[in-house]
């Protein structure tokens, strides 16, 4: 794993995080992850789901839309309110997903994405929580940052290096490869069902280079990058999309 640190203390991280972010623009650029296929793939019609850490509630909105029975987690009050300004009808409660309110054996289904990276004691005690909610044969949903070969050579040296400048720094994540993934899904109990990459479907975008390298920015509400930055996502995402991908998608079954 590496582990990433940012110039921001916690609670710096979390209002940025959704400083100048539409619920709306994030839950209209939902179709365009691949994620989606996952979900409609795994996902129970008839049992109930929990998204662990449900953030502003982009996947809450839209996947209850889609007729899903799909409830919501969240350590961020102020995300939670936001939500509920939002859509009051989205069943979401602040709480801390290593201590969930639910019975053991009773979820079909439990999605975690960009949440287990935060915990820098690791995410074991999170994982087993999620264990004993999900029912025999229920179904972890769960998406990590992808410590990729983009990542590896250009952004991370470039943040120690402004890091260094800066002088101090603060925790943010870790990013994984794709045997870090697997091996922390199976050590807490889950059979691996699939694993794969997270980004959006379209070849020329890429969150990698939009959320790194600002100047590759067209807007910030869409993720749209400009034309160079097509250009590069284009290019590297039709090699491989190892070498950009923001996350792993891991899929694990409860035995």
């Amino acid at each position: 794993m590496k582990k990433i640190f940012t110039i921001r203390d916690l609670s710096q991280q979390q209002a940025h995080m959704w400083d100048g972010v539409s619920i709306g623009n994030e839950v209209s650029n939902c179709p365009e992850w691949r994620i989606i296929r996952c979900f409609e793939k795994y996902l129970p019609e008839d049992k109930l789901i929990l998204e662990a850490g449900s953030g502003i509630g982009t996947w809450l909105i839209y996947l209850r839309d889609k007729g899903y029975n799909i409830e919501g987690v969240e350590h961020d009050r102020n995300a939670v309110v936001r939500l509920k300004e939002f859509r009051q009808d989205i069943p979401v409660r602040v709480g801390d997903i290593r201590d969930l309110p639910y019975d053991d054996n009773s979820l079909g289904a439990y999605i975690s994405l960009g949440v287990l990276e935060h915990f820098e004691e690791g995410a074991e005690q999170p994982l087993l929580e999620a264990r004993r909610v999900l029912m025999p044969g229920g179904i972890i949903v769960l998406t990590v940052p992808f410590n990729n070969l983009f990542r590896r050579i250009f952004a991370h040296p470039l943040r120690d290096l402004y890091l260094m400048i800066k002088g101090s720094k603060h925790f943010a994540e870790y990013r994984y490869s794709k045997k870090e993934a697997c091996d922390m899904l199976a050590k807490a109990g889950f059979h691996l069902m699939e694993t794969g990459t997270e980004d959006f479907i379209s070849k020329d975008r890429s969150l990698v280079l939009w959320s790194e390298f600002p100047f590759l920015r067209k807007d910030k509400g869409s993720y749209s990058l400009n034309m160079p930055g097509r250009i590069a996502a284009y290019c590297m995402n039709s090699i491989s999309y190892d070498i950009l991908s923001a996350g792993i998608l891991v899929v694990g079954r409860k035995v």
